[in-house]
């Protein structure tokens, strides 16, 4: 990071609604027929929601990398929005929302607090205000002199808890206010604290390492484990996995020769097997497994 460089953040773009089930799928449809359509002024109409929630739902699909948009041509879906659309259109597969996830865990400009959140705060078990006060920390630190507005990043947090934590009141699986991100069980609320938890390990598969390895690989032939899971948006980070099921995941991966782990005298070393990008991981996914 140097001292020339614009520190870009958005903190509070959702209007304070978090995601609700349902509207990544009307997000997805909408765009696909209309790229102009958040501009419309029918828009309310179009998507059955209120004016500030369109403004939401737009923020979302953005922040979760579903859309790109150009203030001439409107918006248009990227390639993992369209793969989206034309494989798990209701997100109904929990490898989709995992996807998503871990864009928006790593989107540190369009969703800063999530960035921090999952990637630069160690506490495992906090309460709201406590974690206000670290998240406003990190910011500060990144932001290198530039103000922010802390209220915003208390707005971030309290819609961050309500999309990845249940709440007694939210135990209706066909309840529309749901979000579809509680089913990640990552956070839980216990009598008002919170603690974040590791991934229950039948709703993630290889797939899902697989797909941040891919990314990982880009500019490089081979990865220290230690850096796979403990790095800044490594699996332990992202996916709050634990070491046990990070190394087993990674050893599905060798064995079905996506990767080569290397263990021995010390090295613990993945090495590249297959040129696969991130979306080759979604394809291949969904063509196999879907």
């Amino acid at each position: 990071m140097t001292s020339n460089k614009k520190i870009k953040i958005r903190l509070q773009g959702h209007e304070k609604f978090a995601l609700r089930d349902g509207w990544l799928n009307k997000g997805l449809v909408n765009v696909n027929e209309d790229p102009k359509v958040f501009q419309e002024k029918e828009g309310p109409d179009i998507f059955g929601i209120g004016n500030n929630m369109v403004k939401s739902l737009r923020y979302w699909m953005r922040a979760f990398g579903l859309i790109k948009e150009n203030q001439n041509t409107g918006a248009c879906l990227t390639e993992i929005g369209d793969l989206i659309l034309k494989n798990d259109p209701y997100f109904e597969d929990i490898f989709t929302i995992w996807v998503l996830h871990s864009f928006i865990a790593k989107n540190i400009e369009e969703a800063t607090t999530w960035y921090m959140f999952f990637n630069k705060i160690e506490m495992e078990e906090f309460e709201k205000e406590e974690m206000e006060t670290m998240l406003c920390r990190e910011i500060t630190k990144y932001v290198m002199g530039e103000k922010f507005s802390e209220k915003s990043v208390k707005s971030d947090l309290d819609v961050l808890l309500n999309m990845y934590s249940r709440s007694k009141k939210m135990t209706d699986p066909e309840d529309k206010n749901n979000s579809p991100f509680a089913q990640l069980n990552l956070v839980k609320n216990v009598d008002g604290k919170y603690v974040k938890k590791h991934p229950d390990r039948r709703i993630i598969s290889e797939w899902n390492v697989l797909y941040e390895l891919a990314y990982m690989f880009e500019k490089t032939e081979s990865l220290s484990i230690e850096d796979v899971i403990y790095g800044e948006g490594g699996l332990a980070k992202i996916y709050q996995m634990t070491a046990v099921t990070a190394n087993e995941l990674l050893d599905k991966l060798d064995a079905l020769d996506y990767i080569r782990v290397n263990r021995t005298a010390g090295l613990d070393v993945i090495y590249k097997i297959k040129n696969t990008t991130a979306k080759d991981v979604i394809k291949e996914y969904y063509k196999k497994i879907r």
